[in-house]
């Protein structure tokens, strides 16, 4: 047999060491392993096996050309059929004829073979330790069945790297994350409310007013644009005040009918009006001592303005159907995303009341105006997203891009729903192209053609790429990218890609 490899091999062995090169997480780089086996060596049926304490047992973590019941039943015990054996003595296998009782066909994949593929399997090693064991089913023809062994021991080895590789990445990952996790704490003991995050100097600010303003018993207004998270800096200010173990009572002014807020603020006597069967307390009266936050006060019914000024002044409520005065000793923040001096020039709300309500004012910026925290807030989001959901969705940094000049009109709260629809609907890294098409007609007139191009880009590289991979044979190209012919035919003509022959 000749030694020096032939350019087939020395191909095979090239693209491998791309993968090894790219640093993606072991499974992928598995999956690209069998699938440039595949491309370059006509190998349809694949699969690594590798060692899992758990199951005390070698098991299928990737596999080409395998259904996902098969894969299941890719279990091996230590020395059981050839895969448990290749496991324990370390020494390749070849085996012509898979219908020999050595092979335990334990996947079931024998069933759907041509019947003209032989078995291979050869150990996966890390240094001088077993981890594993790569097998593939293949016609060999003409070909040297020795060679072909060979080969798929040099592949072993690679895997193996892989697998160390992968091994230091995410030992580094996780030294860097703790890293993190300590930096982040030492920042947020000055810089961090529940609920609020960011690092952008508008947020610092925003934290250093609210720590300043919860030691005080003054009213606060809360102005921003929907979605900024007033709430949040409303119930910062409460738990980081002394009113913190009393009562936290919210009330939407623009959720309630204006015949029932009088109601819901105030209480009512038992008989007061139809429908009164029993006396209720208030939110004022419930929230005594503590802290009354009145959200979207802006919608507050003329009518009830004067009540609400009779609280802040005189600290005393009244139910309705009841002439009996109660006394309240509660702190009002309030909240709104309209100008309420405007309302007042127009005479829509009272400007004493305005003044009573306004006397430490904060303004929370919109998203636009602190767009650096965006990649802090994903970050925040995916994390609290993949624990409730029992995922690991990652973004690309192209989609971090496109986040940056999306306007976020909705603010925090937009891409926060963004965020959790992307980890409901998608697995595994999340690209731009899965981004839905409104992210792109948002963007400036300029911007979604640049985001389209970078897109289409993207796309014709890695039709090239499968391509060259696949010796330009379209329908094995097809199948890499996961298109039809009928698709793949398409993209080569939309991108003027020209078909080389070899």
């Amino acid at each position: 047999m000749e030694k020096s490899l032939n350019l087939r091999e020395l191909t095979i062995i090239n693209e491998v060491a791309k993968i090894l090169s790219r640093g993606y997480e072991f499974t992928r780089s598995l999956e690209e392993v069998l699938k440039v086996l595949y491309s370059f060596w006509d190998v349809r049926h694949s699969y690594v096996a590798l060692y899992k304490g758990d199951v005390r047992a070698l098991k299928i973590v990737k596999a080409f050309g395998l259904t996902e019941e098969e894969v299941d039943r890719g279990i091996f015990r230590r020395g059981e059929g050839i895969v448990g054996k290749v496991y324990k003595d370390g020494v390749p296998v070849f085996l012509s004829d898979i219908k020999m009782s050595a092979y335990l066909n334990k996947t079931g994949l024998r069933e759907r073979l041509e019947g003209r593929e032989s078995f291979v399997a050869v150990p996966v090693r890390v240094g001088g330790e077993i981890i594993g064991v790569l097998a593939v089913f293949k016609d060999f023809g003409e070909e040297s069945v020795e060679r072909g062994v060979e080969l798929l021991m040099i592949m072993g080895t690679m895997i193996g790297m892989l697998y160390k590789l992968d091994e230091k990445i995410n030992q580094e990952r996780e030294e860097w994350e703790e890293e993190k996790r300590q930096l982040t704490k030492a920042l947020s003991e000055k810089y961090s409310v529940e609920g609020i995050v960011g690092r952008s100097l508008a947020v610092r600010r925003l934290l250093d007013l609210v720590e300043k303003v919860a030691q005080t018993e003054a009213n606060v207004l809360i102005t921003g644009e929907s979605g900024t998270g007033k709430s949040l800096v409303a119930k910062a200010i409460h738990f980081m005040s002394k009113r913190r173990e009393k009562p936290f009572i919210t009330l939407n002014c623009s959720a309630i009918p204006e015949t029932l807020l009088e109601a819901e603020l105030f209480g009512y006597e038992k008989g007061s009006f139809t429908g009164a069967y029993t006396s209720k307390k208030g939110k004022f009266e419930l929230a005594n001592g503590g802290t009354v936050f009145l959200d979207e006060i802006g919608d507050m019914p003329l009518s009830l303005q004067p009540k609400i000024l009779r609280v802040i002044q005189d600290k005393e409520i009244e139910r309705l159907g009841s002439e009996k005065t109660i006394r309240v000793d509660v702190r009002i923040i309030s909240a709104t995303n309209k100008n309420l001096v405007e309302l007042v020039s127009q005479g829509q709300f009272r400007e004493d009341l305005y003044y009573r309500l306004n006397v430490l004012p904060i303004h929370i910026p919109s998203l636009r105006e602190r767009k650096e925290d965006i990649p802090i807030l994903v970050d925040h989001f995916l994390e609290v997203f993949n624990q409730r959901y029992h995922k690991s969705v990652r973004l690309h940094p192209k989609v971090i891009e496109v986040f940056m000049e999306y306007p976020w009109h909705g603010n925090v709260r937009e891409l926060e729903n963004a965020v959790e629809r992307l980890v409901i609907l998608r697995d595994g890294l999340i690209r731009e192209t899965d981004l839905p098409p409104y992210f792109f007609a948002n963007l400036s007139s300029t911007e979604p053609r640049k985001v389209l191009q970078v897109i289409e880009n993207t796309e014709r590289e890695e039709i090239l790429k499968a391509l060259e991979r696949t010796g330009y044979v379209k329908s094995r190209a097809a199948r890499l990218l996961g298109y039809t012919l009928r698709q793949l035919d398409y993209r080569i003509k939309k991108y003027r890609i020209e078909l080389k022959r070899y």
